[in-house]
């Protein structure tokens, strides 16, 4: 299914032109994942392909390489059953999963868990939160959250760190492997090693 570009994306994009480099914050520090087995290769981990395969809350289908990440294991383990509990269905839908730790060291980092950035961009926890982004999709819309997605990107943003919708306690981190610059370093702890049949 074709989806129509949120009608405010220029908005969205001119308001980050707008502060610039004024809300950049660096970030060090470890990040997790749940991933499928399938996909556990170092490479695969941190490329943000499969953003171009399947949409997800900060990006429409195709739109751009992104990684999701967590700041802490249960929180990626949340996320990771999202879509499971979003259509009613057993948790085992969702697995099996490997968790995976990472390492991100970046300058160009947006923090949207602080209130004055998100006073800054108009961005209300509540929107980030509590989007529901498969709904607008499946009306052919792009949803709000995935307009700001696409904004990020295009401003250069290396990474972006946002509140969970899966885990209220919890953060996301969003990585745009394409936005990394020299000297930043977005890269898997110790890669899963499989048992030789």
């Amino acid at each position: 299914m074709k989806i129509a570009p949120h009608p405010a994306q220029h908005t969205l994009m001119a308001k980050l032109a707008s502060v610039g480099v004024g809300l950049d914050a660096a970030f060090s520090g470890p990040l997790f994942r749940f991933i499928n087995p399938t996909y556990s290769k170092r490479a695969h981990i941190v490329d943000g392909v499969g953003a171009l395969h399947a949409a997800g809350r900060w990006h429409p289908l195709g739109a751009m390489r992104l990684s999701y990440s967590a700041t802490s294991p249960l929180t990626a383990l949340a996320e990771a059953l999202a879509q499971a509990n979003y259509y009613n269905l057993p948790p085992a839908r969702a697995l099996p999963r490997v968790i995976v730790a990472l390492q991100l060291d970046a300058r160009r980092v947006l923090d949207l868990r602080l209130g004055e950035v998100r006073r800054t961009l108009r961005l209300s926890a509540a929107t980030m939160q509590k989007t529901d982004w498969r709904a607008e999709n499946q009306q052919g819309r792009e949803a709000i959250t995935q307009a700001w997605g696409r904004a990020f990107a295009a401003a250069g943003f290396e990474a972006v760190i946002v509140p969970s919708a899966a885990d209220a306690a919890g953060a996301n981190v969003l990585v745009f492997p394409d936005n990394l610059r020299a000297g930043s370093r977005f890269e898997v702890d110790s890669e899963v090693i499989w048992p030789a049949p």
